[in-house]
């Protein structure tokens, strides 16, 4: 497996999980819908469920690709960094960050199973 895949697959998988994490918090649910907007339990529970579920499988892809030491260590970089994009895109178009959620999930996944992860 390449290395651009690797990376392509551990960051986009975390930056879905946060995207997924962050619109199932009421605030961010809010920025994105309208104030007074609640998102309802059963959404909120699906999203966290998907957060947790993107972020323990781009930590299997990395442990699987760079062992546990250095995919243990690439995978809170990528965390890093997804949170830091994340957070910047929370701030200045609140509205996107569902939809580039949602790509990143697909573009993770097709590099996870593309990159022979699976």
């Amino acid at each position: 497996m390449s290395g651009v895949l690797y990376m392509v697959a551990v960051f986009a998988l975390c930056h879905a999980g946060f995207g997924a994490l962050s619109v199932a918090m009421q605030r961010h649910y809010a920025d994105m819908h309208g104030r007074g907007q609640e998102a309802p339990p059963a959404l909120r529970r699906r999203l966290q469920a998907a957060g947790a579920s993107a972020l323990a499988l781009a930590f299997a892809a990395a442990v699987l690709k760079g062992g546990a030491g250095h995919g243990t260590l690439t995978w809170l970089g990528a965390m890093t960094t997804a949170a830091l994009a994340l957070v910047m895109l929370l701030t200045y178009a609140p509205q996107r960050v569902a939809r580039l959620a949602q790509a990143a999930g697909a573009i993770g996944m097709i590099a996870f199973l593309l990159g022979g992860l699976a």
